[in-house]
């Protein structure tokens, strides 16, 4: 698969769990598309992935008790994205929230 990096950001934003915030977090993100996909003509979502990097600290357990569908990462520009961790060490992949 041939993915494309369009953006890559850093920052503090905000974890919400469903309507509960947990904390302002550190992130590291990249955003991708990939590019062997045919572009859809009706409309279908066509969202960038995001992975990367949160600090977790103090939130992990409460992360992973709220369920991986139900996080949120609000970022300083305002985007939301919809992501689950994927290690221990605060490693995520998601999707922006449309």
């Amino acid at each position: 698969m041939a993915r494309r990096l369009i953006d890559s950001v850093t920052g503090i934003g905000s974890v919400q769990a469903g309507n509960h915030t947990l904390r302002a977090t550190r992130y590291r993100l990249s955003f991708w598309v990939n590019d062997e996909l045919p572009q859809p003509s009706d409309g279908a979502d066509t969202a960038p992935t995001v992975d990367g990097h949160i600090d977790i600290s103090g939130i992990g357990e409460a992360a992973v008790l709220s369920g991986p569908d139900s996080l949120t990462l609000t970022l300083a520009d305002g985007r939301e994205i919809a992501f689950r961790i994927n290690s221990t060490a605060g490693d995520i992949v998601g999707r922006i929230r449309t």
